[in-house]
C-alpha cells in the first residue's frame, strides 16, 4: 500500500534530486545541463527565503530576476535584522551577476561561440554561490521556516 507523501516531503525530495543531478552533470562535464539545474535550485531557494519573509505575498509568482531584486529590497530596507545579519548583499549581487552571465550563455550558444571552459566555469561558479546561499540561510531557519527541499530541517517561528 503506497502513503502519500506530503507537500514538504516531496519538495524536500525534488530539490535533493536537483542538487544530485547538478552534481552529476559537472561529474560528467554537462555543464549547460547542470547551469540551468542550478539556476533552478537557486531561484527556489531564493522565492523560498522572500516568501518566508513576506508571507502575505505567499503564493505570488515572482521570476528569478524580480526574486532577487525584492530580495536586495528586503536587505537594504533593515526591515530583517536575522536576513541582513546573515546574508550579505555582495552574495545577492554575485547570483544576479551569475544570473547575467548564463543569460549570456544562452544567447552566445546558438552563434556557437561558447567554449567548454567557459560552460565549466559557470556551473562551477553556479555551485559555489548555491553552497554560499545554503550556508547563509540555515541561521535564518531558527525564526522562520526555509526548507525548500534542499534536505535541510525545519524551525519553527
Amino acid at each position: 500500500m503506497k502513503t502519500k507523501k506530503n507537500k514538504t516531503e516531496k519538495e524536500k525530495a525534488s530539490a535533493k534530486k536537483l542538487v544530485e543531478k547538478a552534481g552529476l552533470a559537472i561529474k560528467h562535464e554537462f555543464y549547460l545541463e547542470a547551469s540551468w539545474l542550478l539556476s533552478s535550485i537557486l531561484e527556489r531557494k531564493i522565492g523560498k527565503i522572500r516568501e518566508k519573509l513576506e508571507p502575505q505575498d505567499r503564493g505570488y509568482v515572482l521570476t528569478f530576476e524580480q526574486s532577487i531584486r525584492r530580495l536586495k529590497q528586503l536587505h537594504v530596507s533593515l526591515a530583517f535584522p536575522e536576513l541582513n545579519a546573515n546574508l550579505e548583499l555582495t552574495l545577492i549581487d554575485q547570483i544576479r551577476n551569475w544570473k547575467n552571465k548564463r543569460n549570456q550563455v544562452l544567447k552566445t550558444l546558438a552563434e556557437g561561440n561558447v567554449t567548454n571552459d567557459r560552460l565549466e566555469r559557470l556551473a562551477k561558479e553556479g555551485i559555489q554561490l548555491y553552497k554560499e546561499l545554503n550556508k547563509a540561510a540555515k541561521p535564518l531557519k531558527s525564526q522562520y521556516i526555509l526548507s525548500d527541499g534542499d534536505g535541510e530541517g525545519e524551525s519553527r517561528r
